[in-house]
């Protein structure tokens, strides 16, 4: 008896060290926080019920010095929860950093992209804010920021080299080569320039020339009417475009502030093309502040079939400084009117779907869509403010099953603020995996940005609006 009540001492004693040994190994969780506490009265958390799809649930938000030139320098990686990607300036030149920022955004990685461009003669210098600089400014990184995309005019005496640098691993390819190459034969002088284009998600990278002028489709009968699209996930081309039929009717001479949009859901692609309409005899006419949109639905081709046969576009008319989102899957391209808010067209026709009643005559600095069209987050401009530079909300609009108006055919929106006074957003971008909202915001650098606008008559052309070095990352989660 007594020794079977020793081996049951022992027996307990054992069992109460193990457990004191995996109490002092079990490190308990630290609770999420909201950082810096000062910033919470300028969200506005939203009252939803319980298991509300679009409540904000928690905010965060980091400043950071970065370049002045115009193009995004915040992302979210989409394979990494909780975490943000800023691109700024160091002791040791530009960085890109991976910040874990539910406890005080510490380090969790570094990329010292300005040692590896300084050692490839990279500038990101866009003083001269030519052209081809332009029309790269807002690609320089990848939306993930994983990549870097670059053009260097250095190496070429036509028509520019196009070059994509792993950031994770320093190595750089070369994409295209305006001297000719793998592209074809020469082509004549400032004829065409390099066009490029995300996915929204970065697994999408589509590049290729286009004309700088509209006389070059009369001009010229060579084969650089062609666009590639690359898998980034593979690093092959999946698809190539010959958009030669979309030609230059109705289009300006000069077409050097012609834009490029692409998305996939991995079987379609749909690719737009923005080009600014045609000014008329009279200048002041609707027709004057217009943009052309051409629009190529494609299915990727199986293996071995690809083709580069010419493709005709469908296209559609828009405001000229419009904001535009397409989405593949959802078989739906959206843009922005101001006094109206968001318009949707079906593809690949094109017919007219509905308009977003985004508030009367308020504008649109960008906007993202949710669930296939279900929701909309968009930065606005402040409802009292008039002009351009005003301070912007950053506001959450859900579609009712219950129609609105007069005529009972448009969607009925409800409206909620999510950010409050935001600044002046850059860009929105959404990440469906973890359900959060990233807004980089900035502050427009004045001097500059008015010397753009008195050569150009749109003001806020993303090519030519530079920004003081001091951004914002404002991560929403839901």
């Amino acid at each position: 008896m007594r020794n079977g009540r020793h081996k049951s001492f022992k027996i307990c004693a054992f069992l109460l060290i193990l457990s004191l040994f995996a109490g002092c190994r079990r490190v308990p969780e630290p609770k999420t926080i909201l950082l810096p506490e000062e910033e919470t009265e300028q969200g506005v958390a939203l009252g939803g019920e319980e298991g509300d799809r679009y409540a904000v649930r928690k905010m965060y938000n980091e400043d950071y010095e970065t370049l002045w030139y115009g193009g995004y320098t915040a992302f979210l990686p989409g394979t990494k929860e909780h975490q943000v990607r800023l691109a700024e300036n160091g002791t040791d030149g530009l960085r890109v950093r991976n910040l874990d920022y539910r406890y005080g955004f510490y380090d969790t990685g570094l990329f010292p992209v300005g040692e590896i461009m300084a050692a490839t003669g990279v500038s990101t210098a866009r003083e001269n804010g030519t052209a081809d600089e332009q029309n790269m400014v807002t690609e320089f990184f990848s939306p993930d920021g994983k990549y870097l995309l670059y053009l260097r005019m250095d190496l070429s005496f036509v028509g520019g080299h196009l070059y994509l640098m792993d950031l994770e691993s320093g190595e750089e390819e070369l994409l295209l080569d305006g001297d000719g190459g793998d592209t074809g034969e020469e082509f004549p002088m400032d004829a065409f320039m390099i066009l490029t284009a995300w996915s929204r998600d970065a697994s999408l990278l589509c590049y290729g020339f286009y004309p700088r002028y509209s006389s070059v489709w009369d001009d010229y009968s060579g084969d650089k009417f062609v666009l590639y699209f690359r898998d980034m996930k593979t690093g092959e081309i999946v698809n190539r475009l010959n958009y030669y039929y979309s030609g230059a009717k109705g289009k300006p001479k000069n077409l050097e502030e012609t834009r490029m949009y692409v998305d996939w859901d991995g079987q379609k692609i749909v690719t737009a093309i923005v080009s600014e309409r045609q000014e008329s005899e009279e200048s002041n006419t609707a027709k004057s502040q217009q943009a052309i949109i051409d629009f190529f639905p494609q299915e990727i081709p199986k293996p071995g079939m690809e083709t580069e046969g010419v493709v005709m576009p469908n296209a559609t008319v828009c405001p000229k400084d419009t904001k535009l989102y397409l989405d593949a899957e959802g078989g739906c391209l959206y843009f922005t009117s101001e006094g109206e808010g968001i318009i949707s067209l079906a593809l690949p026709d094109g017919p007219y779907i509905n308009t977003m009643p985004i508030g009367p005559a308020r504008g649109i600095r960008d906007f993202c869509v949710l669930d296939g069209g279900k929701a909309f987050v968009v930065a606005e401009y402040d409802r009292d403010h008039i002009g351009d530079m005003g301070p912007q909300d950053i506001c959450l609009y859900t579609l009712s099953e219950e129609p609105s108006g007069d005529d009972g055919e448009e969607p009925a929106m409800t409206r909620r603020v999510l950010y409050q006074n935001a600044g002046y957003v850059i860009r929105l971008q959404y990440d469906p995996v973890y359900r959060r909202i990233l807004a980089e915001t900035g502050v427009p650098d004045m001097m500059t940005t008015e010397k753009y606008s008195q050569a150009s008559s749109s003001y806020f052309s993303e090519s030519r609006v530079r920004w003081e070095s001091g951004r914002r990352a404002l991560v929403l989660e839901f």
